[in-house]
């Protein structure tokens, strides 16, 4: 009888005072990526792409997971038509409601300079963090940026850094109290600490070319998946066992990436996939009204037309940046002809806009699309 008794008090010690999970069980992290993403409206002729449709899914992810840590590997302030009227203002305001966990800074938050970016950092609810974009005068990162965060996602501490390639003093218009560091050194000081904190996941959020990324992922130790952009085309990579993962541009990817990990903080595994952002997505209504109270600011502004066309202009980045092209051709004799000069250039990278312009009207919106940039021309004589 005292057995049965004893048997019968462990039994219910074990349901009071469950048992330790096992050693190998294992957590997920989840972690979400956008890049280069200029315009808070859809893109394609609005068949890709814009916030109602990323707010869906966000939803969507959150309602399994809601430790999911969402990033941004930069490019988001400029250029776009909207950000000629609102510099920014309504970027940041619609990943505020997104719920942007971290971002870093790409090349071009530093085109309406310095005290643009940091008025849009002081509207942030989200973290900017920079490893190696600092300000000169005070020695730290830029604007209140901070190096490194760490993320505790159900008992797995996850360390996040962020790296702009230091090109961006030249790109873009920082004033010369930014200093853009070496983004290896940065990194490595970075890792350590985070590793120092805890970290048993480390994400690498940059803003570099990918043989930047590759190299990071080869000569620094210790990271375990790399978010990056500035690329505009979605791209994924493996190197040294690190994966690279960058989604596009203009929302038109969500990427998704879930690393595994056991109890005792060793990555076990992870999945990764580039989520379409189309019209099988169905807009999120809170955030498409979010949306049209920022166009509708300037939208009849924007709808006032120019001009006509009879032929498609094509303004599709993957050939203005390696040839010849009728819209090319088309702001150059307007250059040419303006300035009386015999020969003009254009940049291929200033032209904007990533479609084949339809023949037919041209409107104000249409040439801020192509041309977003507060560029001036130059007259050599």
């Amino acid at each position: 009888m005292a057995r049965r008794i004893r048997l019968l008090a462990l039994l219910a010690g074990m349901v009071l005072f469950p048992l330790p999970a096992p050693a190998d069980e294992e957590s997920r992290v989840t972690l979400l990526l956008i890049n280069d993403h200029y315009t808070i409206d859809a893109v394609d002729g609005g068949k890709r792409g814009g916030i109602a449709r990323l707010g869906t899914l966000l939803k969507k992810i959150r309602a399994k997971d809601p430790e999911t840590l969402f990033l941004h590997a930069g490019d988001f302030i400029s250029p776009s038509v909207e950000s000629i009227f609102l510099r920014g203002e309504q970027m940041v305001g619609a990943y505020n409601a997104l719920g942007l966990t971290a971002a870093t800074f790409g090349n071009h938050e530093f085109d309406f300079g310095d005290a643009t970016l940091r008025l849009r950092m002081k509207e942030s609810r989200f973290s900017w963090v920079s490893s190696n974009v600092y300000d000169q005068a005070t020695g730290k990162p830029f604007g209140g940026a901070v190096p490194w965060i760490v993320r505790d996602v159900r008992g797995t501490k996850v360390g996040i850094f962020g790296l702009t390639l230091p090109e961006t003093a030249i790109m873009s218009s920082p004033s010369q109290q930014v200093e853009f560091r070496d983004p290896f050194d940065a990194a490595r000081l970075a890792v350590a600490e985070l590793k120092q904190q805890g970290a048993s996941v480390i994400v690498a959020v940059t803003h570099l070319e990918v043989a930047a990324d590759e190299k990071l992922a080869r000569e620094v130790p210790g990271i375990n998946v790399i978010l990056g952009g500035h690329e505009h085309e979605p791209i994924r990579r493996e190197v040294n066992g690190v994966l690279i993962l960058k989604a596009g541009s203009d929302a038109r990817l969500l990427g998704e990436v879930v690393v595994t990990v056991e109890n005792g903080g060793r990555v076990t595994g992870r999945r990764d996939r580039l989520i379409p952002v189309d019209g099988a997505v169905p807009e999120d209504a809170e955030t498409a009204t979010l949306r049209d109270s920022y166009l509708d600011r300037f939208r009849r502004e924007l709808d006032q037309p120019l001009a006509r066309t009879a032929v498609p202009l094509d303004a599709r980045t993957e050939i203005v940046r390696t040839r010849e092209t009728n819209l090319g051709n088309l702001i150059a004799d307007i250059m040419r002809t303006r300035t009386s000069a015999d020969v003009a250039l254009m940049n291929g990278g200033g032209i904007r806009g990533n479609r084949l312009i339809p023949a037919g009207t041209l409107t104000r919106g249409d040439v801020f699309n192509i041309l977003p940039f507060p560029n001036v021309i130059v007259a050599v004589r």
